[in-house]
């Protein structure tokens, strides 16, 4: 060998490794190399390949390899989260903005048929959780810190839709999906009818879809083995969406909005839906969107269409929280959670954007109206009460808020194009009746301040708030009975508390129609107007099979009915009645107790409805009892 040259080993001379199976090596015939080859498979026989043998080095090796490459994916990962993180709140992508152009054709579920359509518009399974944001005391965004190991972990069961578990059929699913989209959105109006379909729900959240099946199943067949075993095994998954922060996103918030409108434990499930809320930011979507639509119309550069529709179906389930918020804690005596410290009005905007549907109009308008009511129930419920003449004077601003608030949202509706005149009229109703509810809950709440209960003891001006509370109870009446198919019949999809309202205006209006008497036909008149609206809602849970919760005010509406109709033989004033009155009410002890005394236990531990325990008594008699106790 030459100087400079380099040597080189040569290495043994390898093994040849058969590549034919053992049965053609032994018959002397090529073998094709499938497994099983071709000869083998038609003769039936037995193929073996002879397998070669893995390098101990080569394998570990391998195996290194594999472990760096999962490495590399968990710091991608990890990447890709604080890129999200440290974007604007304006710029922040939910799970419907995540980049999908690799996921363009995924399969979906079995079961569900192929939407091209539905998988290009960048919807992704919502059980993927959104990253909430955490802000440091100076505003800006940190990284939680790594949360260090405790010898406890929290299990994160999948939630499966009923259908996948056989509880309930794909047909009945669609008809119970049906059933809720045909009243229950109304009452709750946070839902896109061209985004929220069967196959899209489904696909995206296997919760809601559970939530919505149940209450429409509830709605259909209320008191059936099948409904009261959806709602059992609904409260179960309860537990898991709000002990796992894995599924926080918002069609878990939405499906505990749904879930709270028809449960009893309303007010618990409605603070954990505001705190999962709040976690994913859907606070902030609100003034995203209007800073958004505003620059938009300022520079006029177009925005983008997905990321305003996520926007918007955001903030349509942030203000439908805030509605039932303000309506549980001015009505139900639930504490206070949420304030709007900003302009009410300022929703209007939203009307504009082109995801808007025709319930955005109700949803809206109740916005501004409880926020009336929120400064109405401050400032009455004060610690430090106000004077009469304060209370009298404030009574008067609060009903030309809300004279103002219903004439611009009546024009509003009615002026609107995109609503068809069969939704007009339900909206339309609805407002009429939520201004009737409202003025009577600020009469009955302003003489409650007052500190009066005698009606026989009120001066002129409590008087009258009282003869006002009167008038809006009577209108309320004959609004829901005049267009009963306009109110009353989307009861049944009602929850609640709308049937609570009803069985409370007409009760008072019964008492004050005692304690404030008018006129011997009014009384006739007012038992007319009862008998046919109970005849109504009867026939409406007899042939509809609505909430049985809803049955509960339906037996107060019946009993208080049937207590009037006594008080009236008893006190001559009744149908077939002497023309004399036999004397004041007030004489008449019998019938004045048991209608007076008549308090149903539901208004008084589950609802904050004042009003109920006005009475009549003579300030004479209150006179004649000081003076006989001096004497003794």
């Amino acid at each position: 060998m030459p100087d400079g040259a380099f040597s080189m080993a040569v290495p043994p001379a390898m093994k040849r490794i058969p590549k034919a199976c053992s049965a053609c090596r032994q018959s002397k015939v090529k073998c094709d190399g499938k497994r099983p080859c071709t000869r083998c498979e038609k003769l039936k026989k037995q193929c073996v390949f002879f397998e070669i043998p893995k390098d101990p080095v080569t394998e570990r090796i391998e195996n290194v390899e594999s472990e760096v490459r999962c490495l590399q994916e968990e710091l991608e990962e990890m990447k890709q989260m604080l890129r999200l993180h440290s974007q604007p709140d304006n710029e922040v992508l939910s799970q419907n903005q995540l980049p999908l152009q690799p996921l363009s054709r995924v399969s979906p579920p079995q079961g569900m048929p192929d939407n091209a359509g539905f998988l290009a518009s960048g919807a992704i399974p919502s059980e993927m959780p959104l990253q909430p944001r955490i802000h440091g005391s100076q505003g800006g965004i940190y990284r939680p810190a790594r949360r260090q190991c405790s010898g406890f972990e929290v299990r994160e069961e999948p939630i499966s839709d009923f259908i996948t578990k056989g509880m309930i059929t794909m047909d009945y699913a669609v008809d119970c999906f049906t059933t809720f989209f045909q009243g229950c959105d109304r009452y709750i109006p946070v839902f896109d009818p061209k985004h929220d379909t069967f196959e899209s729900v489904r696909f995206r959240s296997s919760m809601l879809l559970n939530a919505i099946c149940t209450i429409g199943s509830r709605v259909e067949t209320t008191g059936s083995q099948l409904s009261e075993l959806l709602q059992t095994e609904l409260k179960k998954l309860i537990n898991i969406v709000i002990q796992n922060d894995t599924l926080n996103c918002l069609e878990s918030v939405q499906a505990l909005l749904v879930i709270a409108c028809y449960s009893a434990e309303r007010s618990l499930i409605l603070s954990f839906a505001t705190r999962m809320a709040l976690d994913l930011c859907l606070d902030e979507a609100f003034e995203g969107l209007t800073q958004h639509l505003t620059m938009k119309d300022v520079d006029g550069t177009p925005g983008l269409i997905e990321e305003e529709n996520v926007l918007m179906r955001k903030s349509r389930t942030w203000l439908g929280l805030l509605v039932l918020e303000h309506i549980f804690s001015l009505d139900g005596g639930k504490p206070p959670g949420i304030r709007m410290t900003g302009n009410a009005r300022r929703c209007r905007r939203l009307l504009h954007q082109p995801s808007s549907t025709v319930l955005d109009l109700r949803l809206f308008s109740q916005v501004e109206l409880n926020v009336i009511r929120v400064h109405i129930n401050e400032t009455l419920g004060a610690q430090a009460p106000l004077a009469r003449a304060d209370i009298a004077a404030f009574v008067q601003e609060a009903k030309l808020d809300l004279d103002l608030w219903f004439d611009d949202w009546q024009r509003m509706i009615a002026n609107a194009l995109a609503v068809e005149d069969e939704e007009r009229s339900p909206l339309l109703a609805a407002l009429r009746v939520q201004k009737c509810w409202s003025e009577m809950m600020l009469h009955c709440k302003a003489l409650r301040s007052m500190g009066v209960e005698n009606v026989a003891a009120m001066s002129p001006v409590e008087r009258r708030i009282l003869v006002m509370a009167k008038a809006s109870a009577r209108k309320h009446l004959s609004l829901i009975t005049i267009e009963p198919d306009s109110y009353l019949a989307k009861l049944k999809y009602a929850m609640d508390f709308v049937w609570a309202k009803c069985a409370f205006c007409f009760l008072l209006l019964l008492k004050l129609s005692r304690l404030l008497p008018e006129g011997k036909e009014e009384h006739q008149e007012l038992l007319n107007h009862g008998n046919r609206l109970l005849d109504d809602l009867t026939q409406s849970v007899s042939s509809n099979n609505a909430a049985s919760n809803g049955s509960v005010y339906l037996q107060i509406l019946r009993l208080s009915i049937e207590k009037y109709g006594r008080t009236l033989q008893e006190s001559g004033l009744g149908a077939g009645g002497g023309d004399e009155d036999t004397g004041p009410f007030w004489e008449l002890f019998d019938a004045q107790t048991e209608l007076t005394t008549f308090v149903p236990e539901q208004f008084v531990s589950e609802w904050d409805f004042p009003g109920l325990n006005l009475f009549y008594f003579p300030t004479t008699w209150q006179d004649f009892f000081a003076d006989f106790s001096l004497a003794v």
